[in-house]
């Protein structure tokens, strides 16, 4: 039934983008722009393509203190697109559609699309979990939140908070919707562009199990950005993704849920 609702309203919104088109601007982007994603995507590939690599060669796990650092190395991605567009004379604020939606309208279209993803991402891990015959393994930081919840470690809980649910939305929908995606749409177009950044979204959480409900996931954030042509959408929806899978994660450690 949930699955259900959440294909007919994504349906919706991307016959309503077909009908209206999309609203996410790509009239300022330029060559030079193309080039520095070109480079950056291509340097997050071979990230993304490298883990899957080591971690089959059973390298060290993340730390709880390599989380935040983790994290910070993406708000200097952040900081350097953004310095570098607004020296090519952009304005970030109506480009990105920052102002475009008032606070509780972006609250309410979050809200609204990230259950929607919430029932697709979990349809997709389904599916993952039966092609790999149950050989699934959680994400690094998934697994590390639920052994600090396990021993109660607030310190380590609230720091990979911080982490994935403030500092990895923003950072990343910059950098894969904001950036990534709109120039690809420039010179791609949509649908090219949204495959290639989803994908590239999904490869660099470094999980197989998780892959393919990240790449969907992006899919949704995606058409939640074209919708409605507001970055703070999908950062809304991003934010409360992951906030809401740490507080199931977290109530499962702390015996409040069952197991999964």
């Amino acid at each position: 039934m949930a699955l259900a609702l959440a294909v007919t309203v994504q349906v919706r919104v991307i016959r309503r983008i077909a009908r209206d088109g999309g609203q996410v601007r790509t009239d300022e982007f330029r060559m030079p722009d193309a080039l520095v994603a070109l480079v950056l995507a291509a340097f997050f590939a071979s990230a993304g393509i490298g883990a899957f690599f080591r971690h089959a060669e059973k390298s060290a796990a993340i730390t709880i203190e390599k989380v935040l650092p983790s994290a910070l190395v993406f708000l200097v991605f952040l900081v350097g697109i953004a310095g570098f567009l607004n020296f090519r004379g952009m304005k970030l604020v109506p480009l990105l559609g920052l102002n475009r939606l008032p606070p509780l309208r972006v609250a309410a279209w979050a809200a609204g699309l990230i259950l929607t993803a919430f029932a697709l991402v979990a349809a997709a891990n389904v599916f993952t979990a039966a092609v790999l015959r149950g050989h699934t393994e959680p994400q690094e930081l998934v697994q590390l939140f639920r052994t600090v919840a396990q021993r109660g470690e607030g310190a380590a809980m609230l720091k990979i908070l911080v982490a994935g649910a403030v500092l990895a939305p923003v950072c990343e929908e910059f950098l894969f919707r904001g950036f990534f995606y709109a120039v690809g749409k420039r010179y791609l177009g949509p649908l090219a562009s949204g495959f290639l950044t989803a994908l590239l979204f999904a490869a660099i959480h470094q999980s197989l199990t998780a892959f393919a409900g990240l790449f969907i996931l992006a899919v949704c954030l995606t058409l939640a950005y074209e919708r409605t042509g507001s970055l703070l959408v999908p950062i809304g929806m991003h934010a409360l993704y992951n906030f809401t899978s740490l507080l199931f994660i977290w109530s499962q450690a702390r015996g409040l849920l069952p197991a999964s």
